[in-house]
């Protein structure tokens, strides 16, 4: 049968990579044989480049990365940048403002990744990922509420278990209609550009590269995933993914820690039923 895929885009965490922030053989093997059928491949993720760059190093990741949810767009061979949307300086300053020192932040910046002081010193407390911080904890840069609000921002990753606080805060980004608040995780709440996406980002690629999104493949697994599963031909959602979204999407494939990725990649792409 003859492979009709073009287009292959994978989340990282929770998909990409499994829950010690590795990638199996098996998976790599995978991507490999897709890229020798000529199929395109690409990473979307919440994450900056910096925190992505292993990844895409590891599974052989060459053509996109699309990075903060869609806020930016680059071509790995040229490293040319074909798509970059900051938010606002003033809306920024606003949120920066409400989150003050009651919530812990993360601020993804056109300089690398932000935290206050008082954040920083709470990120583990908060619920960030003990294999993050072992990873990227010495990439991020501490600065006071007016240094952030003078750098050039694309989204907020606001860490918070406390279910009234994270109604408040999506009460108060409701109230800023150019805002729009999504959870990535159960306790990982981010606050980017409304409209901005990571289905925004495959639209643009689709126009750049001619590839209906018919032929395109992507896997995922939070709610940020959301628009770009429902766009595609074939969206896959692993199966530690959130359940209303794999009841929603209804093509669900095993773990991330069960080389869900190969799975789907075997199955929807090298065509390999077993």
């Amino acid at each position: 049968m003859k492979n009709k895929s073009q287009f292959l885009v994978m989340d990282l965490d929770g998909t990409l990579l499994d829950s010690s922030e590795e990638i199996s053989d098996a998976t790599i093997q995978a991507i490999r044989q897709a890229k020798a059928l000529g199929v395109k491949t690409a990473i979307a993720t919440g994450r900056i480049v910096s925190e992505a760059q292993f990844a895409i190093e590891l599974a052989g990741v060459e053509d996109y990365l699309i990075e903060m949810n869609g806020a930016k767009i680059t071509d790995l061979r040229t490293q040319e940048v074909l798509y970059d949307q900051p938010m606002s300086s003033n809306f920024a300053a606003d949120i920066i403002d409400y989150l003050g020192e009651e919530y812990v932040y993360q601020l993804y910046t056109d300089q690398g990744v932000f935290c206050t002081e008082y954040s920083f010193s709470r990120l583990e407390d908060a619920g960030m990922s003990k294999h993050y911080l072992a990873m990227f904890g010495t990439q991020i840069q501490q600065a006071d509420r007016e240094r952030l609000k003078s750098l050039r921002s694309y989204k907020f990753l606001v860490i918070e278990k406390d279910t009234e606080k994270e109604a408040r805060l999506a009460k108060k980004i409701a109230t800023i209609p150019q805002l729009t608040f999504v959870n990535s995780l159960p306790n990982y709440h981010e606050v980017v550009l409304a409209g901005m996406d990571k289905r925004i980002a495959l639209e643009k690629l689709s126009r750049l590269l001619n590839i209906p999104p018919e032929k395109m493949v992507a896997i995922g697994d939070s709610n940020n995933d959301r628009e770009m599963l429902n766009y595609v031909g074939v969206g896959a959602v692993l199966a530690n993914g959130n359940q209303q979204l794999k009841e929603e999407i209804g093509v669900v494939f095993p773990s991330n820690d069960e080389d869900g990725v190969r799975h789907v990649i075997e199955a929807m792409i090298l065509n390999k039923r077993g």
